[in-house]
């Protein structure tokens, strides 16, 4: 969310990258998700607490 806050005020870059780490499924030697700031639609926050 503080990306998304600072691209609204007008600074920051105009994308962000959700690496996926251990989520390799495949072939794959990385995977990285792109969210380009004026695509975004809606968000949605989940938060989890560790049992």
């Amino acid at each position: 969310m503080e990306w998304y806050d600072a691209r609204d005020a007008g600074s920051g870059p105009a994308q962000y990258v959700i690496n996926k780490h251990d989520n390799n499924k495949g072939p794959f030697s990385k995977r990285k998700d792109y969210v380009v700031f004026d695509k975004i639609l809606t968000i949605e926050v989940n938060e989890y607490t560790a049992q």
